[in-house]
């Protein structure tokens, strides 16, 4: 009896060992070969669908930067040969000049003015496009005697530079109206429209005695009011 239960526990423990021993293959078996598939499959599975993701978006990511840069190309083309365009670069040119420096003695000049005091004063009434232009018309009437006050006071009137300027200013520099034999005379730069308005009226005006605004107003208006407007401006620049 002993000796039968002996051989049946030998062949219970052999049992279990070949039960134990056949997971243990199992598990080895599965982890080095079934888990590398599956993990390979899903490996390669991943980067098929990132191919194919990749293939689908690159051309829309390639056709989005193209059209990005015609539309920017298109658009600075028109930047350079709109009409607009020229009118920007003539107001940043107005912007960044360097006007006349002053050169002062402390003398009286005009009006119980320096040249500083009065330039500051025609400058309080000159706007826009013309800030900071006061030293044209001071120094003009320094050289020939043309009434600063006169001279800029038809500017304001004509131009409407005492708050914004027209566009005979800002894109023609005719700071004056004047009228050639083909319309609106234009010039180059604001400096050689300031100096050929002041020319006009000291050679046709103020040198053939049509000094005040009532004696010019019949040769530069056609307006009976227009001397009017003229005093009125010019008291502005004196009061200012």
């Amino acid at each position: 009896m002993k000796k039968m239960f002996i051989q049946l526990f030998i062949i219970s423990v052999g049992i279990y060992l070949s039960i134990i021993s056949v997971i243990s293959i199992k598990k080895y078996f599965y982890k080095n070969y079934f888990d590398k598939e599956i993990k390979k499959n899903i490996v390669y599975n991943d980067l098929t669908i990132q191919n194919k993701t990749y293939e689908t978006t690159t051309p829309e990511i390639i056709t989005t930067e193209f059209t990005t840069e015609k539309i920017l190309e298109e658009t600075t083309t028109k930047v350079i040969i709109e009409p607009t365009s020229q009118t920007i670069s003539k107001q940043e040119e107005v912007k960044n000049k360097e006007y006349k420096e002053i050169v002062d003695d402390g003398s009286i000049i005009y009006d119980n003015l320096t040249l500083t005091e009065l330039v500051n004063k025609l400058n309080k009434n000159l706007n826009s496009t013309l800030t900071n232009t006061g030293i044209y018309f001071a120094t003009y009437y320094q050289n020939t005697g043309l009434d600063p006050y006169l001279s800029v006071a038809i500017v304001l009137h004509e131009t409407g530079c005492y708050w914004n300027c027209s566009k005979l200013v800002t894109e023609n520099y005719n700071i004056g109206g004047l009228r050639g034999t083909n319309g609106y005379m234009k010039f180059n730069t604001l400096e050689e429209g300031i100096n050929g308005f002041l020319d006009i009226l000291y050679n046709n005006y103020y040198s053939k005695g049509l000094t005040t605004p009532e004696l010019i107003n019949t040769k530069y208006a056609s307006s009976t009011t227009w001397s009017e407007k003229i005093n009125n401006y010019i008291e502005k620049i004196k009061t200012s």
